[in-house]
Order: C-alpha cells, then sequence, then structure tokens
C-alpha cells in the first residue's frame, strides 16, 4: 500500500512539473512525419540528414518551423545551414552567411526562431588577429534572411575556445569551453543576461564537470535539464555518451547515462529535444545499417520518455 502511495505522489509531481496535458504541449509542424521509435533512426533523410556529408549540431525553433545544424564538408570551413518547414517539408538548406573564409558551427536558435546563436572564427573586432579565434555570435532573423552578427563578449579566465552555446527562454546562456593550452579537460559554463548583456560564466559543479571531456550542451529553453555529451565517465557505452540531469532548487542533479538502446559504440553527442518532449534528435556515428560499424556523422531521432528519467534523478 505504501509503494502504491508513494508512486502515486510521484506521479502526480510529474505531472505538475512538465505540464503533461495536451493541452499545454506545442504542436511540432514536421512530427507527422516521424513515427515513435525505441531504436534511433535517420532523421529525415536524404532532405535533413545526407549521408556521406557531416552534419551535426541540429536545433529547432519551437515549433520546428526552422532547423539549423553544421555542415562539413572537404577541406574548406565548416558551415551553418538552415531549412523550414513549409508545405509538410523541408526546404533546400541554405547557409545563413555566404562566407568561404571564416568557419561557423555549434549553432542553436532560440525558441522563437529569430535569433541564432552559434561559434564562429570571424573577425571579433576591426583590427584583424593573425591567430583564428573561435567565439561566440549571434545573428537576427530579418523576414528570412539573417543578418546584423553581434560578438558576445565573455569573460572567462583563462583564454581557450568555446563549443555549443545554447540559450533559455530568458536568454542564460550554456556553453562548453576548453583551454588554448591543454591543461583541462572542456567544460560547461553558464552566463546569465543581465542589463542588455552577459555576466561572468560561472562553472557548472563537479558532478556535471567531472575531470573527463564534457561537451555538446543543449539547455531546455525553461532550463527544466540539461543533455550533454560526456566521454569516458562511471557509466558509459561508446566513444561519447549523452547524459542527462535536472535543475534542482540547489544545483543539478547527478547526470544520467540515456542508456544503451540511444547511446552506440561510437561517438553520440549534439542533443535537441522537441519543445512537446516527445522526441530527443541527436548526432552520432553509428552506422544506420551495420551495427559494429560507424560513419561519421548522421542525425538520428528516437522517442524521447523524459519522466522515466526524472524519476531516476538524485
Amino acid at each position: 500500500m505504501k509503494k502504491i502511495f508513494l508512486s502515486t505522489i510521484v506521479f502526480f509531481l510529474l505531472f505538475a512539473s512538465f505540464g503533461c496535458t495536451e493541452k499545454g504541449k506545442s504542436v511540432i509542424l514536421f512530427e507527422s512525419l516521424l513515427q515513435p521509435t525505441n531504436e534511433p533512426k535517420i532523421f529525415m533523410e536524404g532532405v535533413v540528414s545526407v549521408r556521406n556529408v557531416i552534419h551535426f549540431g541540429s536545433s529547432f525553433s519551437e515549433n520546428g518551423k526552422h532547423l539549423v545544424y553544421t555542415n562539413s564538408e572537404g577541406d574548406g570551413p565548416s558551415k551553418v545551414m538552415i531549412q523550414a518547414f513549409e508545405k509538410n517539408q523541408f526546404s533546400t538548406p541554405k547557409p545563413i552567411v555566404n562566407d568561404t573564409l571564416n568557419s561557423y558551427g555549434d549553432a542553436s536558435i532560440s525558441s522563437n526562431g529569430k535569433v541564432i546563436t552559434l561559434t564562429s572564427t570571424r573577425p571579433q573586432s576591426i583590427v584583424t588577429d593573425s591567430i583564428e579565434k573561435n567565439g561566440i555570435w549571434q545573428f537576427f532573423r530579418d523576414n528570412e534572411s539573417w543578418a546584423n552578427p553581434k560578438f558576445i563578449d565573455l569573460k572567462m579566465d583563462y583564454e581557450g575556445g568555446f563549443g555549443y552555446p545554447t540559450m533559455t527562454d530568458d536568454q542564460t546562456l550554456y556553453f562548453a569551453y576548453i583551454p588554448d593550452d591543454g591543461t583541462r579537460n572542456m567544460d560547461i559554463f553558464r552566463s546569465q543576461y543581465s542589463y542588455g548583456g552577459y555576466e561572468k560564466p560561472e562553472k557548472l559543479p563537479p558532478n556535471i564537470n567531472s575531470s573527463k571531456f564534457e561537451g555538446d550542451p543543449y539547455i531546455d529553453p525553461k532550463e527544466r535539464f540539461l543533455i550533454f555529451a560526456g566521454f569516458d565517465r562511471d557509466v558509459n557505452y561508446g566513444k561519447s555518451d549523452l547524459y542527462i540531469s535536472f535543475k534542482l532548487d540547489d544545483g543539478w542533479s547527478n547526470p544520467i547515462n540515456l542508456g544503451k538502446k540511444i547511446n552506440s559504440h561510437g561517438y553520440d553527442g549534439s542533443p535537441y529535444v522537441t519543445s512537446d518532449d516527445q522526441y530527443l534528435i541527436f548526432t552520432s556515428s553509428r552506422h544506420p545499417e551495420n551495427k559494429d560499424e560507424e560513419e561519421l556523422f548522421n542525425v538520428f531521432y528516437v522517442s524521447f520518455d523524459l519522466e522515466m528519467y526524472m524519476t531516476l534523478k538524485d
């Protein structure tokens, strides 16, 4: 009887915290083209995920109308591509900026579809340094084009490179950062937006940032949970695995490995959760047909059970 009572309480708390009623859920335009699946499948093969083209870091606006990701082909600089979902299909991909000199990557788009945050080696000032620096930039939508790039000047304690900036609805920024001198691995940081600018970033606690490599942070727009890629942690199935941690009143829950049904023997990273919490979309080096092989890199999707992970947190 006691066990049943406790289970009922847990279910009630989850229901209240995550708004599980159909009324509160977002309508994701492209979800009618997906099929619920517990085994990761390639996301819209040939339309979005194209075999033998390195594609990573998928991010969608809240209703799924706009998709951005990084495309890397050959020896040229990487590009951030955008596709719009119109007339029940994604449009032909196009770069958000035509620049053949500088790299653009690790892009995420805001819930309202108006801001793209990314990393780039473009010059950070009028006086161009001889050494390319990878900094965080934001591009703002002007109708269907992107313009007015703004450099986000974050005051870090040591020189390094940025990766995978993602933003909450209140513009709090999460990102990965690795020192140039190789003295430590990549870690995840958080910076709050205040009075028109970003505050000094704070490093997430040790239960998130171990002595190993942590990167590819995806922050839920409501800041309920964080998913990131971790290397060689205590529980792992491949070269990098995806982990989830929940925001608590006094910090973050201990990260939970998303499990071997999602993580593979290869590299798994670049996570994104649809705004209705129904699907996880991520990048993986697993081969779509041959389970013992790898193929760099494709985008996969899988049904996502956020409530199950919530019950496992500590």
